[in-house]
């Protein structure tokens, strides 16, 4: 009676506990389940909004490029011509119109360039079918004159291709104003830059997988401006695609429901433009990851309730024995998948043995799941690292525990970002050795940094590694020669160990890990100055100079005389000239960007130079898409020596030509007509073909193939090199000369000669008899002697 009643009291007991037992897997699962799906939910929307800011970021890089393109442009002499002038004349209207057809060769990305000057009521277009009249894909024009921003972009419009206007294209448009800078009701002039669609949409349309949504651009009013479907274009989006939360927060996502499939619009508005971008998601691709979680909560809950229920049967029958044979059988089934081996034979005939096997190997796997956390360690420390260079987290202070968590600290006053990159990686034999170089530096980086600071470095790319020191006090100054110091000292380090050079670049300092992004952006741009400054060195943003307003056309025009060496094949010369010019290029404090826009536009006059002497010559000119392939080389000796190769190709071929070419009595005797009547105003195409007995287009086609230029470049430089004897050797007044040379327009000769010659005639004439007195001196003195 005794041992039924103790045993009546431990069945109770048991059953109580396994109760408790049951509803802690319960509500531990559940409990799991919804922080776990939480923080899994707010992963995957962040994640989608970070894409939404990359595409953000890369469609403003190149929107913003047009824009300086834009401006460059309008800051133009050829411009202020067009825009104020009243003398616009046939040769104004070539120089601006070949000046619009190289940006459209250098720049795929803009479709048309239009021109409208407001003061003087003149308007021109890259559109081989302008009509006399604005038509009606030109309104921007009226509107854009009493517009009061100094730039307005325009979503998606259709501009004609053919004179019947069935064939259109789709174009968004970047309207400026032309000054700059005005008051208002002074503006006099607007250009607007063309954009294909078709570039803008390629830009952002892989950055989604087309099984799990898609991307596309809309305006303020919902109006799609890009989309993979171009019948859509234009159109209004419906509800299901807009909300109007849109129109009163900067970004943020809904839920929709379209075709019977449940999707998440997530959208951001670009501050630049005004535009929203939209990327539609399906749900199944969202909740991929929280169906897997909920799946194996759900598995783990329901072998934990059996194994309870097992339990549960053996409090029914009281006894152990059972139990060790379900132990025994999952140990024979661990055994058959090799999970451990069997060490104790009689481990069954003990009750609690089994228990405490099992208990032993459950603990074994936590051991190997914390040794899985510790290797991937470095794929957290990098991701946490390149969150804060792209600004991709809104909580600083979550980031920076995030960091120390995993055994980075960092300081909380200020920061500083470094760039460090190998020089010559093609030197390095393979890219796992360039990885493993890069490896090596992030350890010795992190050793000397923590050794009186802290700080963390990652490889960012190949060869690329980015460092980041923070500093316990806010010191501007002093931090900054103390990131001075210890690049200095991981320089000397890795030349010395690892027998190579890098270089670095220096960021300027940020107040707080949120704007570090903005030090690391200055680290790079820093960083590319190694072309120019050459490798093994240190650069920070004050090594850097600004270059001069104008810098860029002042370095274009210096190519002139190259293109001149190119045409008489003077390869000696020529290369001088280059040489010169880049190291023009170099001491002008030209950012390496936009010394490589030179050489591209530089390479395009050569190529058109070569197509002149015959066009079937630009067959062998270099592609149009250089820049790629410029920024391959990582000096500008190197780049230098691409161009000088380029060019002796050139004058090669050129000089292959001219030997295969038979002299033409008509063209020598057009020539001599030329020389002997260069003064006559009223010199042109259809006087020559008068008095020659031929057609206009004969005379021009004849006269460049023999001549290797056309007609008019011919004679205005025959009339500048008689002005500058002129100048040079008499007192004529300059009105005077520009007549003596056929130009009845004193205005007009002394704009063709500043751009032939860089000066104007005064200057000129100046400089010259400033020479010869000093030849003169020279030979008194020698004569002296």
């Amino acid at each position: 009676m005794f041992w039924q009643q103790k045993r009546s009291r431990s069945k109770r007991a048991m059953s109580i506990i396994l109760l408790f037992l049951s509803l802690c897997i319960v509500s531990t699962a559940g409990l799991s389940y919804f922080i776990t799906t939480e923080h899994l939910q707010a992963e995957v929307e962040q994640t989608n909004m970070s894409l939404l800011h990359e595409v953000n970021d890369k469609l403003l890089l190149v929107l913003k490029g047009i824009d300086s393109e834009t401006m460059q442009f309008l800051r133009s002499r050829d411009m202020r011509t067009f825009m104020e002038d009243e003398w616009a004349d046939q040769q104004d209207t070539i120089t601006i119109n070949n000046r619009i057809a190289d940006m459209l060769l250098s720049n795929d990305t803009i479709f048309s360039i239009d021109l409208y000057s407001y003061a003087k009521k003149r308007w021109s277009q890259t559109n081989p079918f302008q009509t006399p009249e604005l038509g009606p894909d030109y309104q921007w024009m009226n509107a854009f004159e009493r517009y009061k921003g100094f730039y307005q972009w325009i979503g998606t419009r259709k501009l004609s291709l053919d004179d019947s206007g069935n064939i259109r294209q789709n174009v968004m448009t970047l309207i400026r104003s032309y000054p700059l800078v005005h008051g208002e009701g002074y503006r006099k002039g607007a250009v607007a830059f063309n954009i294909d669609e078709r570039s803008i949409y390629n830009l952002i349309k892989n950055a989604i997988d087309p099984s799990l949504g898609y991307l596309f651009l809309a305006d303020a009013e919902g109006i799609i401006l890009s989309h993979s479907d171009k019948s859509l274009i234009g159109t209004q989006a419906d509800g299901l695609l807009w909300s109007k939360d849109m129109t009163q927060r900067d970004e943020g996502q809904f839920r929709t429901k379209m075709n019977g499939i449940n999707r998440t619009a997530f959208y951001m508005k670009s501050p630049y433009t005004g535009w929203e971008i939209i990327s539609v998601v399906s749900d199944a691709a969202l909740s991929k990851p929280l169906v897997q979680v909920r799946n194996t909560l759900f598995g783990i809950s329901v072998l934990l309730l059996l194994l309870a229920g097992g339990m549960s049967v053996v409090l029914n029958s009281w006894m152990f024995r059972p139990v060790n044979r379900v132990l025994s059988n999952v140990t024979k089934q661990l055994q058959a998948y090799g999970q451990y081996e069997r060490k104790n034979e009689h481990w069954a005939d003990d009750e609690w043995s089994g228990i405490e096997v099992s208990l032993s190997y459950v603990l074994a796997d936590s051991n190997r799941m914390y040794r899985q956390m510790r290797e991937t360690q470095p794929v957290i420390k990098w991701r946490l690292v390149m969150d804060a260079l792209i600004g991709a987290r809104k909580n600083p202070e979550e980031l920076r525990a995030s960091l120390e968590a995993i055994g980075f600290p960092l300081h909380a006053k200020q920061y500083i970002a470094l760039a460090a990159e190998f020089d010559q990686k093609s030197s390095i034999t393979s890219s796992q050795d360039l990885h493993l170089y890069s490896y090596a530096l992030c350890n010795v980086a992190e050793e000397m940094i923590n050794a009186e600071y802290r700080g963390i470095a990652i490889e960012a790319r190949d060869g690329l590694v980015v460092i980041v020191i923070s500093f316990h006090e806010a010191e501007a100054e002093a931090n900054l020669l103390r990131a001075l110091a210890v690049a200095e000292m991981i320089k000397s380090y890795v030349e010395e160990q690892f027998k190579q050079t890098i270089s670095i670049g220096l960021g300027h300092i940020a107040q707080d890990i949120d704007t570090l992004q903005y030090s690391y952006h200055d680290a790079l741009s820093a960083l590319s100055y190694k072309m120019i400054l050459g490798g093994n060195t240190i650069i920070s943003n004050d090594d850097i100079r600004e270059p001069a307003s104008g810098e860029f056309m002042r370095l274009l025009g210096m190519t002139d005389g190259i293109i001149d060496s190119l045409r008489l094949t003077d390869s000696e010369k020529m290369k001088k000239q280059t040489e010169r010019w880049f190291g023009e290029m170099a001491g002008s404090g030209a950012a390496p960007d936009m010394i490589r826009q030179l050489v591209v536009h530089f390479m395009m006059k050569a190529a058109k130079a070569v197509g002149e002497i015959d066009p079937v010559m630009l067959e062998e000119a270099p592609p149009h898409r250089l820049f790629d392939l410029l920024s391959q080389h990582e000096s500008i000796h190197e780049l230098s020596d691409y161009v000088i190769e380029q060019l002796g190709q050139f004058a090669k071929q050129i000089e292959e030509r001219r030997s295969n070419r038979e002299r033409n009595d008509v063209v020598e005797r057009i020539t001599d007509f030329i020389n002997a009547h260069y003064m006559h105003s009223d010199l042109s195409l259809n006087y020559l073909a008068s008095e020659f007995k031929l057609s206009a287009s004969h005379v021009s086609r004849i006269f460049k193939e023999h001549k290797e230029r056309n007609f008019i470049d011919y004679l205005m430089d025959i009339r500048m090199r008689k002005a500058k004897e002129l100048l040079a050797g008499s007192d004529m007044l300059i009105r005077d000369v520009s007549e003596a040379v056929g130009y009845t327009n004193v205005n007009s000769f002394v704009r063709i000669f500043k751009k032939s010659t860089g000066f104007i005639p005064g200057e000129y004439r100046e400089r010259e008899q400033a020479l010869l007195r000093g030849a003169d001196g020279a030979d008194d003195t020698d004569a002296a002697k």
